[in-house]
């Protein structure tokens, strides 16, 4: 995935993830993957099993100067929110989000112009979803 996400993008301007060792074994490979300086990254504990309502919050709280963010944490509270943002997209897409969202995979989601504060359920596009085993290893 981190490969996908270097090649592919969308590259993130800000870096929100989880304290957990795994989640930083996640973040690792993509660092080392990007071109240029890292983007800021908040290792947050508040990001640990969250739920969709707690990750929620966290991103209204994101600086309006910030346009791309990678949130790297944990299901179910982030497969949940990927799903409750997501309210227009690929059908296909949409239907495997919102059937699984298996550890390791990537939704790309295009929030509405305007505040971070003022996202809300719903208010999302969903422009790929990406799971590891629709990616091919070469």
């Amino acid at each position: 995935m981190a490969d996908r996400i270097a090649r592919q993008g969308p590259r993130p301007d800000l870096i929100l993830c989880s304290t957990a060792m795994r989640t930083r074994q996640t973040l690792a490979p993509l660092l080392k993957r990007l071109d240029g300086p890292a983007p800021p990254i908040s290792l947050e504990n508040g990001l640990y099993l969250a739920s969709e309502d707690a990750l929620l919050v966290r991103l209204r709280a994101v600086a309006d100067d910030v346009p791309t963010v990678l949130l790297i944490g944990h299901n179910d509270g982030i497969g949940q929110l990927a799903a409750d943002l997501a309210s227009d997209g690929p059908a296909d897409a949409l239907a495997a989000l919102r059937a699984k969202y298996p550890t390791g995979a990537l939704a790309v989601l295009r929030t509405p112009d305007g505040p971070w504060s003022e996202l809300k359920p719903g208010s999302a596009k969903l422009l790929e979803f990406v799971r590891p085993r629709d990616l091919t290893v070469t």
